[in-house]
């Protein structure tokens, strides 16, 4: 705060108020008492510096009236249009008032005694030759004052009118390479006419306003003196000059002086007025002892009174006492503060409790005892009253405007990614169904899929199923372990669709891909995309995929339910991952179990004896929940909330962590207070989990059980070494993730699966650089419920196979997705018929062990019935076949 009490106060009343907030009234301060002059000088300068600043106090030997005042104040030479050094932002300009000055001045020199040289201006008296000379004149005045002519003048008004020719050169430039199907040199040239193009008009709008023209139509809608809708304006300020009445023009002239005002302060992107951190100050003078200052109040008191505007303006005078007359009939019940106490902030507040009232007094009455004789005698401080937050906001805000459509214009025709799909971040985002813009790594198995799509005869109906999943990464992530998930799905879909495109049938399945980027970042744009081409093409029957319990996945589910499309998610689990406000959208479908269905099987495995290396860990041990914050995540907060409903409070604790540093003191912590650890969180930090656990756990014998999200990484580990991991965890699988001999097939479906993943492998395989290491091996949890969403869709198809050609193919999978009953790889999958929810009912879940240099050991197999888990025992499971 500042030293001055004074000082304070009108920091606080020039400081304008947020720009989310409306614009407040500001008051006119009159000083009274003994010390007037030298507090009004103290208050005025506390911010002359860094606001437009007018002081008509003194009138330098010059006779004194309304107009000089007005003329000294925003005149052609007017000090409140000066640049504001340090502000960073052009200065108010006041053409409004500068032209009626310019018309009075004319009238003026018209009414004074004809000299030599000036009859020929007099003309015949006749209303054309006197508009003839107001003309003259005023082309006269426009080319001598334009402001085009200075570099500042160019520069602003031609920034300040680029971004909408910028956003419209962008556009242009899309359309035009879509339309003409152009790209590489042609797409530049075309990029760069645009940008000429708008160059040229925003130097043309500019020009067109700084000449006032456009302005100018304000005086056909002013309540005074008003211009006909096609009245010239040379005969309209003709008109103005010559009205008898000086009360009218003093009205307009005040009204155009304070329009002028709100204009220079009005927030219309992209204005400076949003930059304009703080109001506008006029010291006025002595208004006691001065009629013609008494008289400026008393107008713009009027002006205010009749158009209900709020001025951005802080007018500072002085008096020997209140003017009682000064607010006149205006405000009869006008209220005056007098703050005798020290307190001038409380004094200002009172004010504005006072100024509630549909007409306020704008007068904020200042009697005090000086504390300072002097402005230059008050203490400095080195800080501006006002800081230049908005300013840089502002010019932000102009270079937005301007840059980011030309650069998005730019980016999108010289683009790296192929049809249908978008740059961000150096991935390709969309839907398509090229893959030339995907993963390497992911290449074999989607060359097989485009192989498939590239066989289908010409003459072949087609539907489609679009797959939605991470096809890219960002940054110089493992694409092992990132993309091998992604790398099952598309296997089992691959399989799906050969054995759908074997059946003899016109109709043949095509597979394209939406591809959300890394961690389902831009899920939202690929799930635009398939809205927008679902709009005219109606072959598409369903998206199968989305498989992470993310909000972004959230996002892109209400999206596609918005568009009323089935959407088949295979590994997300997380209750709270339904859309549409958390109820269940009629065309959501989810093959997983429900984390609450997995947090009811992993409480009733602590119950009944976590199985340990040796032996099993006491019944309801306390558990430490170890839960991952991200923002952006679903699943693990989701698991912990759904655990804690029904673990007993007593003995369990959450330990929240956000990164691998974090995690690592969370296990510490839990190992020493607590008997199993429950993990939440996602695979990509399991690896630290596990480093910390065989740091401060193992001698502990703490166990950890970890939900389904690792099931991946623990099954790729132990089946690419089995004989010399060090695996030591007990998790929840989404399906038998075993592969190998230890887990037969449990029925044709699951037989085909993996026969397709070892065609797969050996693609990969062959794909695999000399001296590049082994692709991951394909983990089975992910290949099995992808293969049983396909099923879904396919057998949905299948009831509306001897439909005509050009039907709405996600309406008919849509009506028999409801109450569907088919037996896929991971068990039967049931579908409710109603319209929700559309979980898979009874869903199986795999309670496995993984045990260092052991393989993969399947402990049991539940799954829940309303709040009841029902296990089938230690005894191999057999799916349904």
């Amino acid at each position: 705060m500042s030293a001055s009490p004074i000082r304070s106060l009108a920091i606080k009343m020039v400081r304008r108020s947020a720009v989310w907030k409306r614009s407040t009234f500001v008051p006119a301060v009159i000083f009274t008492g003994p010390h007037r002059e030298a507090q009004a000088s103290i208050f005025a300068g506390a911010v002359a510096g860094e606001v437009p600043n007018a002081d008509v106090s003194h009138d330098h030997g010059r006779q004194t009236t309304f107009r000089t005042l007005i003329d000294r104040a925003a005149g052609e030479t007017g000090d409140l249009g000066a640049r504001v050094p340090g502000s960073w932002l052009p200065a108010p300009r006041f053409p409004l008032t500068q032209i009626i000055l310019f018309a009075l001045r004319i009238h003026e020199e018209r009414e004074q005694p004809p000299e030599e040289n000036r009859g020929d201006q007099a003309g015949s008296g006749s209303q054309r030759s006197r508009d003839a000379v107001y003309e003259e004149r005023l082309r006269e005045w426009r080319r001598r004052r334009a402001p085009l002519r200075s570099f500042g003048g160019r520069f602003e008004y031609f920034v300040r009118f680029l971004g909408g020719p910028s956003i419209v050169a962008a556009i242009v430039t899309v359309l035009l390479t879509k339309w003409l199907e152009t790209a590489g040199a042609a797409n530049v040239f075309i990029l760069a006419g645009s940008f000429v193009g708008a160059v040229l008009a925003a130097l043309a709008m500019a020009r067109f306003w700084s000449s006032g023209t456009y302005r100018h139509r304000w005086f056909c809608t002013e309540p005074y003196v008003r211009r006909g809708e096609r009245e010239a304006l040379p005969a309209y300020l003709r008109r103005v000059a010559e009205q008898e009445d000086d009360a009218v023009i003093e009205r307009l002239l005040m009204f155009a002086f304070l329009e002028d005002l709100r204009l220079a302060y009005r927030r219309k992107a992209p204005w400076p007025g949003w930059g304009r951190g703080g109001y506008a100050v006029l010291r006025l003078g002595d208004i006691g002892r001065d009629a013609e200052r008494t008289n400026f109040l008393k107008v713009m008191h009027r002006v205010l009174t009749d158009t209900g505007r709020k001025v951005p303006l802080l007018v500072v005078a002085e008096a020997d006492v209140w003017p009682a007359g000064l607010c006149g009939d205006d405000h009869p019940s006008a209220a005056r503060v007098n703050p005798a106490g020290p307190d001038l902030l409380r004094a200002h507040a009172d004010w504005q409790d006072s100024a509630q009232r549909v007409s306020p007094c704008p007068y904020l009455v200042m009697d005090r005892s000086a504390a300072y004789e002097k402005f230059t005698d008050v203490p400095q401080v080195k800080r501006r009253a006002l800081r230049r937050f908005r300013p840089v906001g502002y010019w932000l805000l102009v270079a937005t405007t301007i840059l980011l459509p030309l650069g998005g214009g730019g980016w999108w025709v010289l683009r790296p990614c192929g049809s249908g799909l978008s740059s961000m971040n150096g991935e390709c985002i969309g839907l398509s169904s090229a893959t030339v813009n995907y993963d390497s790594t992911l290449a074999p198995i989607l060359r097989l899929i485009t192989d498939q799509n590239d066989s289908i005869p010409a003459d072949a109906k087609i539907y489609r199923i679009i797959y939605f999943g991470q096809l890219t990464r960002s940054g110089e992530q493992d694409p092992g372990h990132s993309l091998v998930g992604t790398a099952a799905e598309l296997t089992r879909l691959y399989a799906r669709q050969l054995e759908t495109n074997k059946q003899q049938s016109d109709w043949k399945v095509q597979v394209e891909f939406a591809n959300p980027g890394q961690d389902f970042t831009n899920a939202h744009m690929a799930a635009d995309a398939i809205v927008k081409r679902a709009a005219w093409d109606h072959s598409i029957a369903a998206v199968v995929g989305l498989g992470w319990s993310r909000t972004e996945v959230r996002t892109a589910l209400e999206i596609l339910c918005g568009a009323q499309l089935p959407a088949v998610t295979t590994s997300a689990g997380a209750d709270r991952l339904r859309p549409l406000g958390g109820k269940m959208c009629p065309y959501f479908y989810r093959m997983a179990a429900l984390n609450s269905h997995q947090a009811r099987v992993a409480v009733h495995w602590l119950k009944t004896g976590l199985p340990l290396q040796e032996g099993k860990l006491p019944e309801n041990p306390k558990v430490a929940i170890l839960q991952q914050r991200d923002e952006l995540e679903i699943y693990s907060e989701d698991m912990a909330d759904e655990f804690a409903k029904i673990y007993p409070a007593n003995l369990y604790r959450r330990y929240v962590y956000t990164d691998d540093k974090d995690l690592r003191y969370m296990v510490e912590q839990a190992c020493r207070e607590y008997g199993a650890l429950f993990y939440t969180g996602r695979a990509a930090l399991f690896p630290v989990l596990d480093d910390a656990w065989r740091t401060h756990c193992a001698k502990r014998n703490v166990p950890v059980l970890s939900s389904d999200d690792v099931t991946s990484m623990v099954a790729t580990e132990t089946k690419r070494n089995p004989q010399g991991h060090n695996m030591d965890v007990r998790f929840i699988s989404l399906s038998d993730p075993r592969t190998d001999e230890s887990a037969p097939a449990a029925n044709n479906h699951e037989s085909v699966v993996r026969e397709i993943m070892k065609q797969v492998e050996a693609e990969r395989k062959k794909s695999t650089h000399e001296g590049h290491p082994a692709p991951v091996p394909l983990p089975a949890d992910h290949v099995m419920l992808t293969h049983d969403a396909a099923l879904a869709v396919t057998t949905a198809f299948d009831w509306i196979r001897g439909y005509t050609d050009g039907m709405d193919v996600s309406a008919g999978v849509q009506d028999n997705l409801r109450g569907l009953e088919v037996a896929g790889a991971t068990g039967a999958i049931t579908f409710p018929m109603g319209k929700e929810p559309h979980d898979a009912q009874n869903r199986r879940l795999w309670l496995m062990r993984a045990v260092p240099r052991e393989r993969l050991e399947r402990v049991d197999v539940c799954h829940v019935e309303n709040t009841m888990v029902v296990c089938e025992g230690a005894q191999e499971a057999k799916a349904p076949s």
